[in-house]
């Protein structure tokens, strides 16, 4: 009879047997029968505060115990705020090319910042000169190319000799369920998206599939303390005056300039613009959005 991997779930679980749901299916594995690893990780997790995702192989209506494999996580659990312990707060750092030279943000890791500038002056630039920085604050980095191809990003990396890190993959992921699944086991994943402007439908609401996809990210980089970079165009628009007579980006432009859902820059831990200046011959900055940024 042949063997059938399986993924599942379980919310039911102790120090002695763990239920397994599988479709319309229960199984109780004793934990007794496990391997001494994963019987020191469910010691090590308290069942009330955290699920149990998996998969295993199944034959003849029985999971194989040495096929197993149980990862952890408190994805909508309800927290009990009287005895919940705060998480030191994580910074990860950017930077970028200022007139006066290199500068560097540091932005809130368990969330998203979003990048915007207008079409074609350098948000994937901005990405891809970040990607070696990045590469040593995270286990891994995944690159979402919602606009570029394999080549063309390779491409850019070589034309602007970025040293490429051995833990960068990229995939155009349009579902965060499909984030979430190859996050798992990765330890500390960083995410660009570029460019969530292209994450669009059809019919009576073309960014449904965009506030969908934003709010599920949110909330998963948050529970689970990963990062994104999120690439953003502007609202195109004639009759915005992006730079002043000074040639920095105009005070009166806000983050109702950006393109997309509302809740990129409502949810967002910081919203930072970049655009080309004629009058400085070089490109410019500003924080729309503060947030939870800190400059160093």
């Amino acid at each position: 009879m042949m063997e059938k991997l399986i993924d599942f779930t379980s919310k039911q679980w102790n120090d002695f047997a763990i239920i397994i749901k599988y479709k319309r299916s229960l199984f109780r594995l004793l934990v007794e029968e496990l391997p001494e690893h994963q019987q020191k990780q469910l010691k090590a997790h308290d069942s009330c505060e955290y699920n149990i995702t998996g998969s295993a192989f199944l034959k003849a209506g029985k999971i194989l115990i040495d096929s197993l494999t149980l990862n952890f996580n408190n994805y909508g659990i309800p927290v009990r705020l009287k005895t919940h312990t705060v998480r030191e707060t994580d910074y990860v750092t950017y930077k970028y090319v200022h007139e006066r030279g290199a500068k560097y943000i540091m932005i809130q890791k368990n969330g998203f910042l979003v990048y915007c500038a207008p079409t074609g002056q350098g948000k994937t630039w901005f990405a891809l000169s970040n990607l070696e920085g990045l590469g040593s604050q995270f286990d891994h980095l995944l690159y979402i190319n919602l606009e570029l191809s394999v080549d063309d990003i390779k491409n850019r990396c070589d034309a602007m000799g970025v040293n490429i890190p051995d833990n960068l993959y990229v995939a155009p992921f349009e579902s965060v369920d499909v984030i979430q699944e190859w996050c798992e086991g990765r330890g500390s994943v960083m995410m660009i998206v570029d460019n969530i402007d292209n994450l669009v439908g059809g019919g009576d609401d073309p960014f449904g599939e965009q506030l969908e996809f934003i709010k599920k990210l949110d909330r998963f980089l948050k529970d689970f303390n990963h990062h994104a970079l999120v690439l953003t165009q502007l609202v195109k628009e004639s009759n915005i005056q992006l730079l002043g007579k000074d040639g920095e980006i105009n005070d009166a432009i806000t983050t109702n300039i950006l393109s997309g859902v509302k809740q990129l820059s409502y949810l967002s831990r910081s919203v930072m613009m970049t655009a080309y200046s004629p009058e400085k011959n070089t490109y410019v900055y500003k924080m729309l959005k503060v947030g939870s940024a800190k400059g160093l």
